[in-house]
């Protein structure tokens, strides 16, 4: 029963507000299409998706908004704003290039991640040629995951359950 009194109440608090600021509705409704469709195709996957293109869609039309608001606030200039191709390509432009920066980012983390691994490996491998030299070739081992054991266990194990084999006589 509280999200529906939640509900309700910024029910009334944005109605009112809505309908003393409709001309920056008008253009918000139009501009701010991307970030719904990029909110409803991220459901459920922390909305990283949604939050990128509504800054980048924002952004877009943050421009017109000043304009609107420097002008006059009217719902004519909110037309003429919706209805310039110009206005169109950046809001569309600003949010196209928002998809394109959530795209990228986790093949260029991904990329600096593996870099820097390398980086650490090789610095590792310098630190114990040295220890190796310094306390000789005892301190030097090789490391097998145990995942790599239990494979080479039970393919010995099927090894000598083979037909012929003298554990399966």
């Amino acid at each position: 029963m509280k999200k529906k009194s939640n509900f309700l109440l910024y029910l009334m608090l944005a109605i009112p507000i809505g309908l003393m600021i409709i001309p920056t509705v008008i253009v918000l409704a139009v501009a701010l299409v991307p970030t719904g469709v990029a909110f409803i195709l991220e459901r459920g996957k922390g909305y990283y998706g949604g939050l990128t293109v509504g800054a980048m869609n924002l952004a877009g039309a943050s421009p017109y908004l000043a304009d609107l608001w420097a002008e006059g606030h009217t719902i004519a200039l909110a037309l003429g704003i919706i209805t310039n191709v110009f206005a169109w390509m950046m809001f569309y432009g600003a949010a196209l290039f928002g998809w394109a920066i959530y795209s990228t980012t986790p093949a260029a983390v991904s990329a600096f991640m593996t870099m820097t691994a390398g980086n650490r490996i090789t610095a590792m491998r310098a630190q114990q040629k040295e220890l190796v030299m310094k306390w000789g070739p005892d301190v030097e081992s090789v490391y097998e995951p145990e995942g790599a054991k239990a494979a080479e266990a039970a393919q010995q194990n099927m090894l000598s359950a083979e037909p012929g084999s003298k554990r399966a006589a």
